[in-house]
């Protein structure tokens, strides 16, 4: 049997030689190693970006995005997140409901007057009320990628702020949509013919 032959594994799932072998030298690695040690750590923090297709926005450094869906009825914006590491974006407030996922590195919080006030690993989640305090964000010492979703209004999602605390820019679900329908569109799905 070749390499591309499937073979039905103990699940009944159909796997290849190729990825049942992987599966075994990943297995064996990991109870050499342990789970808990640096080399199982450094691989599991690693994301593969490479089909992702990152844009910015002017006048906002240190930060991409890539927005995954804007459903206008259902009020919800998703949106992927890199924060460059050790830096930090802008402060801002929140207007709609999120929760975030961290997928790798680590997202810092930091207060008003630029004081770290929370670190959200990787795999953390968080879920938050619209509202709260002013903040800024920023990766750790790795860049941040993270699933923001955003939910709950129709208008403001982001109120970007100045030093001062007064309104820069607001950035809604409208804005989002716009962005949403200018971006490159993203990889999809290989169906098997």
């Amino acid at each position: 049997m070749t390499d591309t032959e499937n073979k039905k594994g103990t699940s009944g799932v159909a796997i290849t030689r190729r990825e049942g072998v992987f599966a075994m030298g990943a297995a064996a690695a990991l109870s050499m190693l342990g789970s808990g040690s640096a080399v199982a750590k450094k691989v599991s923090g690693e994301f593969d970006q490479s089909n992702i297709k990152w844009n910015s926005l002017e006048g906002i450094e240190n930060i991409w995005y890539h927005i995954v869906r804007v459903d206008p009825q259902a009020k919800v914006v998703d949106i992927i997140f890199k924060f460059a590491a050790n830096k930090k974006v802008v402060l801002h407030r929140h207007h709609a409901d999120y929760s975030t996922f961290i997928i790798q590195g680590e997202l810092r919080l930091y207060d008003k007057d630029g004081a770290l006030k929370e670190i959200r690993p990787t795999g953390s989640y968080v879920q938050k009320k619209a509202g709260g305090a002013p903040h800024d964000e920023g990766g750790g010492d790795v860049d941040c990628i993270a699933w923001f979703s955003n939910w709950g209004t129709d208008g403001v999602i982001y109120e970007v702020l100045d030093a001062e605390l007064k309104t820069a820019a607001t950035l809604g679900l409208k804005d989002f949509k716009a962005l949403f329908e200018a971006q490159e569109k993203p990889i999809q799905p290989i169906i098997p013919g």
